[in-house]
């Protein structure tokens, strides 16, 4: 078995005929079909059921597929990372980010990161933490900066810092000097949707007391959460760093909630090897974190 078996074994699967596959990778249809062959008796088992349509892969080619796929991707990455240790990283890096952190976290390492390479292109998103932790697993990200998750596989959440949440209020409201969930139960909740880190958060911790959060309004949006606060509508529930910054000019208070915190980490597939854009991206974020940069820990 060698990595060109495997090429043209992929290929084959993923246009499921013999064919097109040696169009798409120019090769004579004989050699391919040689190739497996020789693969298929090595394996001792076929790997594809062959019809007049073309091929389907037997219960053998499906597992064979999944361990050929991540063996290419694991050689591509590693020619992309031995080329980027012996030349100026380049390309493109995609981070994604909460907006609330993307100013007092985020901006400094992009910044150090393009003056340093230049070569390097960034593209950053913003969104909440499951949808970033999404996007890194479906590989449409390559790190992304997010509330702890659960650990679906291939993917890793390097602990950065804790955050406080909050409960921010309107600025008339008045607010006890402790929050305690008979508090939390007691006032007109906008909160985040459910399946956010930070609802399942506020869920169990409202269920520890015996108690049941209705909100008024559900949404992941920042700006929409301000307006509604500021309008005197409802109180909110979310991470310091989301709305602390408006607390000294817009019509919004806000207390921490004893106890209740979010780890915030860096997100990355473990099962693929890093480039170095990414590499050199979270030792600067780690750096922001560890000089204080970010004024957010618990």
């Amino acid at each position: 078995m060698n990595l060109t078996q495997l090429k043209y074994f992929a290929a084959i699967a993923r246009n499921r005929s013999f064919s097109r596959a040696a169009s798409e990778l120019h090769v004579a249809q004989p050699a391919l079909s040689r190739h497996m062959r020789d693969l298929e008796t090595e394996l001792d088992g076929a790997l594809f059921v062959r019809h007049q349509k073309g091929v389907e892969l037997t219960e053998l080619g499906r597992l064979m597929l999944e361990r050929a796929e991540y063996q290419l991707q694991s050689f591509q990455q590693m020619r992309e990372d031995i080329i980027a240790r012996s030349v100026t990283p380049s390309g493109l890096l995609r981070i994604g980010c909460p907006p609330a952190l993307t100013k007092s976290l985020l901006a400094g390492p992009v910044l150090t990161l393009l003056r340093t390479y230049p070569k390097i292109s960034i593209e950053v998103r913003e969104g909440i933490s499951d949808q970033l932790a999404r996007e890194v697993f479906g590989d449409a990200l390559d790190i992304a900066i997010a509330s702890q998750i659960s650990s679906p596989p291939h993917l890793s959440a390097e602990k950065l810092f804790r955050e406080e949440i909050w409960l921010f209020a309107p600025r008339k409201a008045h607010l006890p000097e402790r929050i305690t969930p008979k508090v939390l139960n007691a006032v007109p909740l906008v909160l985040p949707r459910k399946g956010n880190v930070i609802r399942d958060l506020l869920t169990n911790y409202a269920s520890r007391a015996g108690l049941v959060l209705t909100p008024i309004v559900e949404t992941d949006s920042t700006q929409l959460l301000e307006q509604l606060i500021g309008a005197g509508i409802g109180y909110a529930i979310v991470p310091k760093s989301s709305l602390f910054a408006k607390t000294g000019r817009a019509k919004l208070q806000g207390l921490p909630i004893p106890g209740l915190y979010v780890e915030r980490c860096l997100i990355r597939r473990k099962d693929l090897p890093e480039s170095r854009a990414v590499r050199e991206f979270a030792g600067l974020v780690r750096a922001a974190v560890a000089s204080g940069v970010s004024p957010l820990a618990g």
